[in-house]
């Protein structure tokens, strides 16, 4: 009796001991979600330079200013109508989508919308949509010719040339898609950058006009045909220093 005494006891001091935990989680949780938190105000600890300024919960429960609607820290809010707007007016896309001004020109939306009587259907956007346009293709060969424009990494590259010999930073990659694709699947050239007998490249795969940056440094290195001893000396003397 004794014993069965002493294990209900024990069990009770348990069962107590759990729901003071439990309390105490619950505490903790309530006090991370005081007002100061919710409402997007910074921490005490968050310095200024990392603060982030968000919805007004507060101003919206009261209506401040008579306004029911959304109301941030800011004062303004750019939505997916507000970049969409704002990429349409620079002549570029969003969500691979064409703009307004393209479809009334009717640029480089062929086959994107189908017609059934009166109705009007896109559904060329959902299986063959691209962000790319031809203010797109201009931008991507800017940033191509332009290459390098931080002054810091010009001068670094001039000290590396004259100390190892060679650059330091180079032009950053340029995507090479162009988005005027008229075919559903490429073929296995374009795929693989292999036509031997030219039997795609020029005809359904004709390569950008930008360039590519990435390997603009392999250019003039390499002789056609397998590896010779000239080749050998050749890739031997550009490693030289100058």
């Amino acid at each position: 009796w004794l014993k069965a005494a002493a294990l209900e006891q024990a069990m009770a001091r348990s069962t107590t001991l759990s729901k003071g935990l439990v309390a105490l989680a619950l505490a903790y949780g309530l006090w991370g979600l005081t007002p100061t938190n919710f409402i997007g105000a910074g921490l005490s600890a968050r310095s200024t330079a990392t603060q982030m300024n968000g919805y007004r919960l507060d101003w919206m429960l009261e209506k401040k200013g008579g306004e029911e609607g959304l109301q941030t820290q800011d004062g303004y809010w750019v939505g997916e109508t507000g970049f969409e707007k704002a990429m349409g007016a620079q002549g570029l896309r969003y969500r691979m989508r064409p703009t307004a001004e393209e479809y009334k020109l009717g640029k480089e939306v062929d086959g994107l919308i189908t017609q059934i009587g009166p109705l009007k259907f896109k559904f060329g956007e959902a299986f063959g949509g691209t962000g790319v346009n031809e203010k797109l293709r201009q931008l991507k060969a800017k940033i191509f010719k332009e290459g390098i424009t931080d002054p810091k990494k010009i001068a670094e590259n001039e000290y590396w040339v004259k100390k190892y010999g060679h650059k330091r930073w180079f032009a950053p990659s340029v995507n090479q898609a162009q988005g005027n694709t008229k075919v559903l699947f490429r073929g296995l050239a374009a795929w693989s950058g292999f036509d031997p007998l030219k039997e795609e490249r020029g005809k359904t795969w004709i390569e950008a006009n930008w360039g590519k940056p990435a390997i603009q440094k392999y250019l003039d290195t390499k002789v056609k045909g397998f590896v010779t001893p000239e080749q050998v000396k050749k890739e031997y003397n550009d490693g030289k220093l100058k």
